[in-house]
């Protein structure tokens, strides 16, 4: 008997230290998303998708085009179907979007991005999503009928998991209990950080609107830096992508825009060395490096997808060479010839509706020098968003010497500070970067 449950017992230990040491294999092997070094992903933020099924293009949509802030909302499927297209041509290894993934919230538009996503993980190119401020529990969800809008379902925390399950959280190696956050160990050399920054109700009771503001949660910190820790461990970089920024890319945008508790986090960067933080929200495309604690640190903020001149960034890793270029989605779609030319005027004519409404406001009347002005608005607002802003300062003197700057600078007090502060970007250039990490 004793020899028999000795028997037994032993079968039991082999059978448990099988399942243990296989199942610590397959865990492993589960944990790596790429074997090779040298990878290539995409990044694109803030493209705002609506479905068409939402719109019938009516009075209450065009009111809703007019107050966009320059979005392209007629073409979306078509615009994406062509990148998606010119994606699986080119097959990078991954597409990250760093939120604002629908225009606000709505769980059907959330539900036919994903369609169309699924067409990259079935050529077998991964897809990494993170929610932005407009894309959970959002008060503003709606469809537009005739001149009315009408409430429709919004994403809730539990919906973004499900419809995105393809999209990271399958592939992730570590969740974040309290936030929409994960981690991803994508190879030998690095481990990626896809970050929930964002302040929503929790309670699945959507506000009337989306807050704006973000921050990274006191658990959720505690979190990333065991993530960044057992990357240290690892000898493995780690790169680190959120919809908010880090930094004031412009001081007038920044209030609501860089995180609640930056300064916090950037220390935690710094300490572990974190080399990249890849965001969106303002909509501009801006690249910045400052160094916190002897350790630079640079963020990368991609422009909308859903605005002139439709960016993306293509960075290649390998090893500890880094290298970015924003790129732009140039293609045709139907009933427009030139669809780049189409998306550059609506984004440029945004720009100088605010030029005519502040003039107009400040009391200026004059037709001629309304219509100068405005035009020279919607110009370098155009070329702030896009990253085209480093320029050097001889540039800068022939600009503000325009007759639309002059016209500004006597009107209004405003708008002359918002030109002020976008026509130069003085720290580095925004559209590319290459570096080699320590």
């Amino acid at each position: 008997m004793k020899k028999k449950i000795g028997l037994s017992l032993l079968s039991i230990i082999v059978v448990v230290v099988a399942i243990v040491y296989f199942g610590k294999e397959k865990e492993h092997n589960e944990e790596m998303l790429l074997k090779k070094e040298a990878i290539e992903f995409w990044v694109v933020s803030d493209p705002h998708y609506i479905d068409k099924s939402l719109t019938d293009s009516g009075l209450a949509f065009k009111k809703i085009k007019e107050t966009a802030a320059g979005k392209e909302l007629d073409y979306q499927k078509e615009s994406w179907q062509a990148f998606i297209n010119k994606a699986i041509e080119q097959k990078p290894d991954m597409l990250i979007i760093t939120g604002d993934l629908t225009l606000n919230g709505e769980k059907i538009s959330a539900e036919k991005l994903a369609e169309l996503l699924k067409q990259l993980t079935n050529e077998g190119i991964n897809v990494f999503v993170i929610p932005g401020n407009h894309d959970v529990n959002d008060g503003w969800a709606r469809k537009f009928v005739g001149d009315k809008q009408e409430k429709i379902d919004p994403i809730s925390i539990a919906d973004f998991k499900e419809i995105f399950a393809d999209f990271g959280y399958q592939n992730a190696t570590n969740y974040d209990k309290n936030s929409l956050s994960y981690s991803v160990a994508v190879n030998p050399q690095y481990h990626f950080l896809f970050l929930d920054s964002n302040i929503y109700p929790e309670d699945n009771q959507p506000k009337t609107s989306p807050t704006t503001g973000g921050t990274i949660r006191g658990k959720t910190m505690k979190w990333i830096k065991k993530q960044l820790e057992k990357a240290k461990h690892e000898k493995k970089k780690t790169l680190v992508f959120m919809h908010h920024n880090i930094y004031a890319h412009n001081k007038l945008l920044s209030s609501g825009f860089v995180l609640n508790n930056a300064n916090e986090f950037k220390q935690v960067l710094a300490e572990y060395q974190v080399p990249i933080v890849f965001s969106g929200h303002i909509h501009a495309q801006d690249i910045m490096t400052e160094t916190t604690d002897d350790h630079p640190l640079t963020e990368i903020v991609s422009s909308s997808f859903s605005i002139a001149p439709q960016a993306y960034g293509v960075v290649k890793l390998k090893g500890n060479s880094f290298e970015y270029q924003k790129k732009t989605n140039t293609h045709s779609v139907s009933n427009l010839e030139n669809y780049p030319q189409y998306i550059k005027e609506l984004f440029i004519n945004d720009g100088m509706r605010l030029g005519y409404s502040q003039l107009i406001d400040a009391g200026l009347s004059d037709s001629k020098k309304l219509d100068v002005a405005a035009e020279f608005v919607g110009q370098v607002n155009y070329r702030f968003f896009s990253g085209d802003d480093f320029i050097t300062d001889k540039e800068v003197e022939k600009i503000k010497a325009e007759a639309g700057y002059r016209i500004i600078s006597e009107n209004s007090k405003f708008l002359k500070e918002y030109i002020d502060s976008i026509i130069q970007d003085k720290n580095q250039e925004d559209n590319q970067l290459k570096k080699n990490f320590d």
